[in-house]
């Protein structure tokens, strides 16, 4: 639109054309420039009221738009336009004027002869066509003085619900639908320079450049966007906010979010707890029970391979979706694989791309990318290759200064030099402690135990994960299983744990000092309550099934008068707590990404002090493997919160750690290949570590700073 607007008036002189399309733009983004342009137009053809009231908005939005000009040129600018439209005036009170005075000689001559009246004409008509002569311009009436008020507007968030009928129907009552087109041009038409989702989301903590990417995708992305900020500055938080935003402005109607299937459970959560949009996913019950009618839900979430598979894929791209988020858009480089084809082919209307590491290995990547959010942009491969990629290195881009202003037009990248954000240090301790003799058996025996059963892999997997928490954990899941009993007296028969001693030492060391403990299981977290009551140390607890009352005040509690919080892993989603500096994780998740929760409760924005980790781990156990891997072999806890993702995603997107661990275990009948099995994935992840710096290195090289909000 900028350059038909610039054909009209540069090249072709005409104004009434480029009027049409200098609307269209005011319409679609709120730039004091176009509205500057726009009164020159309306001036030029006579519209003196109108041009006035485009000057008047123009200045307004200058004042909160320094930054598209320096303030001494917009001055100027706005200096000559007044002088502009006041010769425009004056030229149309003279036109008024000849127009008075031809009506009046009309008139006269009507009375006359032919021939006078021919006569009077000719002479008007040589005083007007006179070159120096100048009519005399009327002064414009006086204006009638209308009184004004100040009204105070205030935008707030429109209640869904109003409107969740006309949404959800089929059909609509013409009441309905007028309702409907008046609400749509109304939130339209007031821009987003004020989001209506602000005050519509909870728990979350609205960061400047987060509020700035947002606005930035509604005004000049049009809801095609590369999200690429850095790891850790909430790319998912950012989406959210524009999914809410959205909804809230009756722009889409339904969304699609496909994710690797570790996440697809983390963004239910927080798309339900931070913006209450209740999404359906592939890991429900209801996918299970009918998968065809499950694709025909509005907010769906689901994992990216389950989606692209035979079954799947074709109920998925005869749909149409307003809004398509691809998480972890690194998955969809490659034009070859079945995932670029499947998004590639799902209809819709807007699409996000998230991802840290839009390139790993060459721009062609980039390409493949930039083609799923917006065709053409580059035109085709070939003349890419030709214009943007240094001959003989896929690597290195040509015409960097072209390429950057192309890729601006479709991606946003914060990164955390230019937002300045400087967070305390991190230090973890890992105590790896010498279990009991009566927890050595009980391990033992559950381990040969769980080998002798045919269990399916979701009960192995609940069942070792227990025993790596606490027996007490463990017991319940024991109770209706045949050949455990002996397991259970054993369990019955243990006095203090080898954790529980080493946790009070903990504690005891600084008593003053603020502490979360963190457990998976509540049978952990009843021991671990237990035991502080009975040395006389105050706590509360946090748990996920309690009411959203309750957890706020043990939050506030802690905060205020008590030094410990036992958490069950709910508390690694939900409330951030950068008053406290300590976290004890009393027993540890086998996906790494859960343990960057815990972590990331205290370890972020607003933390002032160092932030200190224990992770407690008894020899010999998987845990113990998991956390030497993650600690001593890549060096997590050193790395950016959110780092440990692209990493894993490195060792294969169609396998979890998870699953790789329990196979890990199945195949081990000692302890030495069990050894040998984690040390094989130790190498594996340390190689994914590599080549995620690898690409992270590329990535600074290529895009640099050039794409912060």
């Amino acid at each position: 639109m900028e350059e038909i607007v610039e054909l009209c008036l540069g090249s072709w002189r005409k104004p009434e054309m480029a009027k049409k399309w200098l609307i269209k733009l005011t319409k679609s983004r709120c730039v004091w420039i176009d509205h500057m342009l726009l009164s020159q137009v309306e001036a030029e053809l006579g519209n003196i009221g109108r041009a006035k009231e485009c000057l008047k908005k123009a200045r307004e939005l200058q004042k909160s738009q320094p930054g598209l000009r320096p303030e001494k040129e917009a001055r100027k600018v706005f200096s000559e336009l007044e002088e502009f439209i006041r010769y425009a005036e004056a030229n149309a009170l003279a036109r008024e004027s000849v127009q008075d005075i031809g009506t009046q000689l009309a008139k006269r001559e009507s009375r006359r002869g032919g021939k006078k009246k021919q006569k009077v004409e000719r002479t008007e008509q040589a005083r007007w066509s006179e070159p120096k002569s100048r009519p005399e311009v009327k002064s414009p009436p006086a204006e009638v003085q209308i009184p004004a008020y100040r009204i105070p507007l205030k935008i707030e968030p429109v209640n869904e619900e109003i409107f969740s009928s006309v949404l959800k129907m089929d059909t609509s009552t013409l009441k309905e639908c007028q309702l409907l087109i008046d609400y749509t041009y109304l939130t339209i038409q007031s821009g987003f320079d004020d989001l209506l989702c602000l005050n519509a989301i909870t728990d979350v903590e609205k960061y400047w450049y987060q509020i700035e990417t947002v606005k930035k995708v509604l005004k000049y992305f049009h809801g095609r966007v590369l999200l690429s900020d850095e790891v850790g500055l909430g790319k998912t938080i950012e989406a959210g906010m524009l999914v809410k935003e959205y909804l809230m402005r009756g722009m889409i109607k339904n969304v699609l979010i496909l994710t690797p299937a570790s996440l697809v459970s983390q963004w239910k959560e927080e798309m339900r707890a931070k913006f209450g949009i209740e999404f359906m996913t592939t890991d429900d019950h209801e996918f299970v029970k009918d998968p065809v009618n499950f694709w025909n839900n509005r907010f769906i979430i689901a994992s990216i391979n389950t989606t692209k598979s035979s079954k799947n894929r074709p109920l998925v791209i005869q749909k149409f979706y307003d809004l398509v988020i691809i998480d972890e858009a690194h998955h969809v480089r490659n034009r070859t694989t079945l995932t670029w084809k499947l998004v590639n082919q799902i209809k819709k209307r807007f699409i996000f791309l998230l991802t840290a590491t839009p390139v790993q290995n060459n721009l062609l990547e980039l390409f493949n990318l930039i083609t799923l959010l917006k065709p053409g942009q580059f035109k085709t491969e070939r003349l890419f290759r030709k214009e943007y990629i240094q001959r003989g290195n896929l690597r290195a881009p040509a015409n960097k200064e072209r390429l950057t202003g192309l890729l601006r037009e479709v991606m946003i990248g914060n990164t955390r030099s230019a937002i300045d954000l400087k967070l305390p240090k991190r230090f973890a301790t890992t105590i790896r402690v010498e279990p009991t003799e009566t927890e050595k058996e009980i391990y033992l025996r559950i381990s040969d135990f769980l080998r002798n059963q045919n269990f399916k892999r979701p009960v192995l997997h609940l069942l070792l994960r227990e025993a790596g928490s606490s027996p007490f954990a463990l017991r319940n899941s024991l109770l209706n299983r045949d050949g455990a009993q002996d397991i259970i007296e054993a369990i019955d028969s243990l006095g203090e744990t080898c954790k529980g001693n080493e946790l009070l030492k903990i504690l005891l060391k600084s008593p003053g000092e603020k502490k979360v403990i963190f457990t998976q299981y509540l049978k952990s977290m009843d021991y671990v309550t237990d035991l502080l009551r009975r040395q006389g140390i105050a706590f509360v607890t946090f748990r996920g099934d309690m009411p959203l009352r309750k957890k706020d005040e043990a939050i506030a509690r802690f905060r205020e008068e008590i030094p410990v919080l036992v958490s069950t892993e709910s508390g690694g989603e939900g409330k951030n707590m950068q008053f406290c500096n300590t976290i004890i994780n009393f027993d540890l998740p086998w996906n790494p990404m859960r343990i960057e929760q815990r972590i990331g409760r205290l370890h972020r924005i607003g933390q002032t002090r160092d932030v200190f980790i224990f992770n407690l781990s008894i020899k010999g156990t998987i845990e113990d493997y998991i956390i030497d891997i993650l600690d001593n072999k890549i060096g997590m806890f050193e790395m950016v919160i959110g780092e440990i993702e692209p990493i894993l995603g490195h060792i294969g997107e169609d396998r979890e750690l998870e699953d790789i661990i329990l196979e890990i275990w199945s195949n081990s009948r000692d302890a030495e290949k069990l050894k040998d099995g984690f040390e094989q994935l130790g190498n594996e992840l340390l190689n994914a570590k590599r080549e995620y710096l690898k690409t992270k290195a590329l990535g600074e090289e290529i895009f640099g700073e050039d794409y912060e909000v």
